[in-house]
């Protein structure tokens, strides 16, 4: 069970010690943007195993981003999938970068999706190339730049501190009124940006957060802010500068590129949002990367009791997935007594029936007289103790080799918290021995049939010897 906990300040030194680890560069991992805008995504966080998994709302749905040195682990998905699976969503990864995105997506056939999203893409550049905007694919760059000096000989570049925040806040007014007459739909996100950049000025220090600010006949014109999202990482997460000033946004690029410490080797400026203008602009600057931001979508199932009103349905769908006579397939449901209120059917979100889980209470020595007249001494020990037995566990065609047993095992499991052991018959022909045998299940008993495993739930059948 992954327990999530909420992002604050202070949760700087356990975040970052993976995040820098990792050494991914996608600025959702800054530090400073998870925690400023925490409160309009109600980000929360979960250190699992070697990973930091943030889940956060995204379009009204929980998302998940993982941040790992490596590809997450099939334990780290499955966790995910269960947190998922419990509000009865999808599971969706976000900001996975195509080598990844490919590898989950395989890992899933059948029942995952990839959607690239270009409108997410971050811009990456050398610091060193902002720097001095050498060649002639930036030339336009330098020319605006030294326009903006010849005519304002006397500017001045300013490190961003708490008593220039006034300033900017003062510059941000203007920019949105600029930006929101243009276009009025943005006056939501620009409400948001605002909240964002109180939060960034209240927790500087904290953030670590870096910034500067150019200054022309005695007022500010153009400043910029960010926060390490690695050790060689820059990110810049606020940009604002007077648009009616010819060169401000170029000059606040190049001097606060140039006076960032050369620690940082890359300069991370966020996505386009989809802007055709801003993604004009950042194109224009002829970024060293393009980092990929794909969601893999994986299907969870909603997972509904059995009711006597079901087995027909039941008997129907056996019938098809195996290709069994329905009357040999209805005699043997009949037979097994199948215990519905503990059998589960599995449903995904188109409503169709995708597994199927068998339970029931039959007691061992039910199963079969030799256990009774071989191992009398065992069959006393067991009858001592609660059972449950597990009598089939079908899947759909397209939702094998994924974790819908698993699952489907998962949501019966605070019922299972009553029983001891759980007894599993598992035919000699069956390939599903070894998946019995990783979830601890011991063999006790064979005959010409079966192997008849038993899975310990409490103390006293971990102790039985068999």
């Amino acid at each position: 069970m992954m327990e999530f906990k909420e992002i604050t300040a202070d949760a700087k030194s356990e975040i970052q010690a993976v995040t820098f680890r990792s050494g991914l560069r996608n600025c959702n991992f800054t530090f400073a943007n998870l925690v400023g805008w925490q409160p309009e995504f109600g980000t929360c966080y979960c250190i699992y195993e070697d990973a930091l998994v943030l889940r956060y709302c995204f379009d009204g749905q929980n998302a998940y981003l993982v941040n790992s040195a490596q590809t997450p682990s099939v334990e780290l998905v499955d966790a995910l999938w269960e947190d998922a699976a419990s509000r009865g969503e999808d599971l969706l990864l976000m900001g996975l970068e195509d080598d990844w995105a490919q590898e989950l997506h395989s890992r899933f056939p059948g029942i995952s999706t990839i959607t690239p999203r270009r409108n997410r893409y971050d811009y990456l550049y050398l610091r060193e190339e902002l720097v001095r905007l050498a060649g002639k694919h930036l030339k336009s760059k330098r020319n605006h730049c030294n326009r903006f000096v010849e005519e304002h000989p006397d500017y001045e570049y300013r490190p961003l501190t708490p008593d220039l925040f006034g300033d900017c806040l003062a510059l941000v007014e203007h920019w949105s009124e600029v930006s929101e007459h243009e276009n009025p739909s943005y006056g939501d996100s620009l409400s948001a940006e605002k909240r964002v950049l109180l939060r960034f000025f209240a927790n500087w220090q904290k953030l670590d957060m870096l910034g500067g600010a150019i200054f022309a006949n005695g007022r500010m014109v153009a400043f910029t802010l960010g926060a390490p999202v690695t050790t060689d990482t820059f990110d810049i997460c606020v940009e604002k500068a007077d648009r009616n000033i010819n060169g401000a946004f170029n000059i606040i690029n190049q001097q606060f590129a140039e006076h960032l410490t050369s620690q940082y080797r890359y300069i991370n400026r966020e996505e386009d949002m989809g802007l055709e203008g801003l993604r004009k602009a950042k194109l224009s600057y002829h970024p060293h990367q393009l980092l990929s931001f794909n969601v893999v979508t994986i299907k969870t199932t909603r997972l509904v009791r059995c009711t006597p009103a079901d087995s027909e349905e039941t008997i129907d769908w056996i019938t098809r997935q195996y290709g069994f006579e329905r009357d040999e397939v209805a005699s043997w449901v009949s037979t097994l007594h199948f215990n519905w209120p503990m059998s589960v059917k599995a449903v995904d979100m188109e409503g169709r029936t995708v597994g199927l889980l068998n339970m029931s209470d039959y007691r061992v020595e039910e199963e079969t007289e030799r256990i009774m007249q071989e191992r009398p001494d065992l069959v006393e020990a067991l009858g001592k103790l609660k059972s449950i037995a597990v009598f089939s566990f079908i899947v759909a065609e397209e939702y094998r080799h994924t974790r819908l047993n698993y699952q489907m095992l998962m949501n019966l499991w605070p019922d299972l918290q009553s029983y001891d052991f759980i007894f599993v018959p598992v035919m000699h022909r069956l390939q599903t021995h070894r998946y019995w045998q990783r979830w601890g299940a011991r063999e006790f008993f064979r005959d010409e049939q079966s192997v008849y495993y038993l899975i310990p739930l409490s103390s006293s059948a971990k102790g039985l010897t068999l």
